[in-house]
């Protein structure tokens, strides 16, 4: 298989490894200030507002069972760079607490605060797992959905795929592409769930992505689950027919560098565009997009006692949305309440009964785990692999110059091998490994080489 690599963005610059980045600043209802969070991140929210706050403390200074992760829930008072105030209860008072080194920062509805008896509790949150959100799937999924309900129909199919990683690495266009076949075995109109973990990617691989999706969305009902879902994963979740949050989900900041560089002029005017032709594909107004691909767009919204929802590019609505400061990404809470999101689930079953669908009369197949956890194998066998094989190439096995020779061809027709295997690791994650076609003609040179030695021994 012969692999190249592609020299253009979406704006159709020359650029091979151009990769889409944005801040993660959470969109809210009205601004007031950012929180930076210990992993680089930057949470933006507004004075007012009730949040679950989980931060790190020090070992010495008492974290509870030493995971050093204490959790306070309470309203917010102040927002600075570096910390957050919050008014909490303990022991039954109202009292301030500034918090720093913040991990996570959740928005809670006035009905959801349970303020701990100490103000503080030890965080009992996991990372999420992969497609591993509700407890019924493993013990529900098959890979040929073929059950029946009590009055002998064949229950519908829900196909779910976790999508994680760098976009371009982890999170491929080829996953997509794989399970839309799966889904097609089962003719037109099956559900598709994608479930977003990425923080962003490669412009390259949003070109092919765009591609697959568009033609995908024309078969399949498709569903974007957001866990995370910044810059290339959010232009991603926008090809969706419907998308819905997770609880500590975002989505946006869909900004395009070329290098370290942001675009400017017409490849930010092109990309601008192409986002907002996305967004009006999927019915939802181009405006949001373009509030995430750049700063100088204004967003704003206002909302009737129906729930209707009107849009302006301008901050003339009561909820504002974006201003000229930081271009957008929204939280669930604010997803929801403007209606670009369907509604928030944390699991899968409460994800069905959103769309209207009970566990009992569906197949979850699995066939959508496996073509994750095939990939993200796949990945971490190969960063294994380059390392080892990287160091047989330095250090050949082999006592005599003839073996030494024939290890270093065995270890560079292994890394061409791994090329075609997971060319993505192979070329995105390490460029000083070179490309297939330099492997290809080590590896002449390096058989040349032997039959030279084998012609004068």
């Amino acid at each position: 298989m012969k692999h190249t690599l592609s020299m253009h963005t979406i704006a159709s610059s020359a650029i091979a490894l151009a990769i889409l980045f944005g801040g993660t600043a959470i969109g809210g209802v009205a601004f007031a200030g950012d929180v930076k969070l210990t992993n680089g991140a930057t949470w933006r929210g507004e004075v007012g507002a009730m949040v679950r706050v989980t931060y790190v403390v020090a070992n010495k200074s008492g974290a509870t069972s030493g995971s050093g992760e204490l959790v306070a829930e309470g309203k917010i008072l102040k927002l600075d760079k570096s910390y957050i105030r919050l008014e909490v209860t303990e022991n039954g008072k109202r009292v301030e607490k500034t918090i720093f080194d913040i991990k996570k920062i959740e928005p809670l509805d006035a009905v959801d605060v349970k303020p701990a008896s100490g103000g503080s509790v030890p965080s009992k949150s996991a990372p999420p797992k992969p497609s591993g959100t509700s407890s019924k799937v493993a013990s529900s999924t098959t890979s040929t959905p073929s059950a029946t309900t009590a009055d002998g129909k064949q229950k519908p199919a829900i196909f779910v795929l976790p999508w994680e990683g760098m976009v371009g690495i982890g999170a491929r266009h080829e996953e997509l592409e794989q399970i839309g076949k799966e889904a097609d075995k089962l003719g037109p109109g099956q559900i598709i769930i994608i479930e977003v973990i990425s923080g962003g990617g490669l412009v390259t691989e949003g070109d092919k992505i765009d591609e697959t999706l568009n033609k995908l969305r024309e078969r399949h009902r498709l569903i974007a689950w957001v866990h995370e879902a910044i810059s290339a994963a959010a232009f991603t979740s926008l090809h969706c027919n419907e998308i819905y949050f997770q609880r500590v989900g975002t989505l946006g900041a869909i900004t395009m560098f070329a290098g370290t560089v942001s675009i400017k002029g017409s490849e930010l005017v092109a990309w601008q565009k192409k986002v907002g032709d996305v967004c009006e594909g999927t019915k939802r107004s181009r405006w949001i997009g373009e509030a995430m691909v750049n700063n100088e767009p204004l967003l704003s919204y206002d909302k009737d006692d129906d729930g209707n929802v009107k849009w302006y590019n301008t901050l003339e609505g009561k909820y504002k949305l974006s201003d000229e400061v930081q271009n957008l990404t929204l939280n669930a809470s604010t997803a929801e309440h403007c209606k670009f999101s369907q509604g928030t689930a944390d699991t899968l079953d409460d994800l069905l009964a959103l769309i209207s669908l009970s566990p009992e009369n569906v197949v979850v197949s699995k066939v959508g785990y496996d073509i994750h956890s095939n990939w993200q194998k796949t990945i971490k066998d190969c960063q294994k692999a380059k390392l080892q094989l990287a160091a047989d190439m330095q250090n050949p096995g082999g006592s005599t110059a003839e073996a030494q020779l024939n290890s270093r061809i065995k270890a560079a027709k292994e890394i061409r091998r791994w090329f075609d295997k997971c060319f993505p690791v192979m070329t995105y994650d390490s460029p000083q490994m070179g490309s297939p076609e330099q492997w290809d003609k080590q590896i002449e040179d390096l058989q040349r080489q032997l039959k030279q030695f084998k012609n004068r021994s």
